[in-house]
């Protein structure tokens, strides 16, 4: 599995995170909040998954979101949360992430998400591929 995924929350918080998806074979990229999400998104490093803290010390979730979504980037985006509610879900879901986890992570059920996220963004770029029409 080569699929690259980008950090954005405090070091302290993110390590438990990028074990988990090192072990499981993802290559991982990490920032500290939104300026420097940004940075990263405008690399030619090209993200597969954006999982991103809700609590961020430069902006907030939907910052980066916006930014994706303006960008045209093929990647799809996880928010993550200290405590999630419905609220939360739904306004993640509403504004365009994939999906909302909340601590602690438990391995089976984080894995279970981003793989089903990278599914979601595999199949909505075959969708939008062109088909060639036969003649």
């Amino acid at each position: 599995m080569n699929q690259k995924v980008l950090l954005v929350m405090s070091p302290p918080r993110r390590l438990p995170l990028v074990q988990l998806l090192e072990n499981a074979g993802f290559q991982v990229f990490a920032a500290g909040g939104c300026r420097e999400a940004q940075q990263k998104l405008d690399s030619t490093v090209s993200f597969d998954l954006v999982c991103i803290d809700a609590e961020l010390p430069d902006g907030n979730w939907r910052d980066v979101l916006l930014s994706i979504i303006g960008s045209r980037k093929q990647c799809e985006m996880i928010v993550c949360s200290r405590c999630g509610d419905e609220r939360l879900w739904a306004d993640v879901l509403q504004s365009g992430a994939y999906d909302l986890i909340v601590e602690p992570y438990t391995e089976r059920e984080t894995l279970r998400i981003f793989q089903r996220a990278l599914d979601a963004r595999y199949m909505r770029r075959f969708v939008q591929t062109p088909v060639a029409q036969a003649s």
